[in-house]
């Protein structure tokens, strides 16, 4: 109980968004929204438990580099098999989670008055969104976004490797009578 350390921190320095509305010619527009989160930490343990070599479930390629004899050099443990102590805590499995995620872009072409006119129109715009499209960070795991979840006093961002959102594309056209 002496032992237990605080590793890494679960809440972010900052974290917030922005984003940009430029119309790029008379009647083409580029919307873009930004989301980020910088200087927090979480336990990557989708690695946890592929690193572990508890039993016998398939492990990560990186185990292979693991500690076999006297003067080997690796940051990867020995195996042993049905003990668990490669499972515990770890700072190894302590990751920065600091990202920047473009969450949605979108172009949009307005249709000019003057052709429009001429018909019972009376605004015609046509869309190509895309959302999550991709998200910077040097993190290893799937998602650098997860919540933080508390267990009695202990507060812990933890990926459990879920399916991060997905990849959304749109195409639409919104007419006006």
């Amino acid at each position: 109980e002496y032992d237990l350390v605080q590793l890494g921190k679960p809440y972010p320095d900052f974290h917030g968004g922005f984003g940009a509305n430029l119309i790029l010619f008379k009647y083409l527009t580029l919307r873009a929204s930004f989301h980020y989160k910088v200087g927090h930490d979480i336990v990557n343990k989708a690695k946890m438990d592929m690193e572990s070599m508890y039993d016998e479930s398939n492990q990560a390629v990186s185990v292979n580099r693991r500690w076999r004899q006297e003067g080997d050099v690796t940051n990867i443990p020995r195996a042993l098999y049905k003990l668990g102590y490669n499972y515990l805590g770890s700072s190894r499995f302590i990751e920065d989670a600091s990202f920047l995620k473009l969450r949605y872009i979108s172009v949009a072409y307005s249709l000019p008055n003057k052709l429009l006119r001429k018909t019972f129109i009376s605004d015609c715009n046509i869309f190509f969104s895309m959302y999550n499209l991709y998200t910077w960070t040097d993190y290893t795991g799937q998602n650098p976004e997860v919540t933080v979840a508390s267990k009695e006093i202990h507060y812990i961002g933890k990926d459990d490797s879920k399916t991060p959102p997905p990849k959304d594309i749109s195409i639409g056209l919104n007419v006006k009578f």
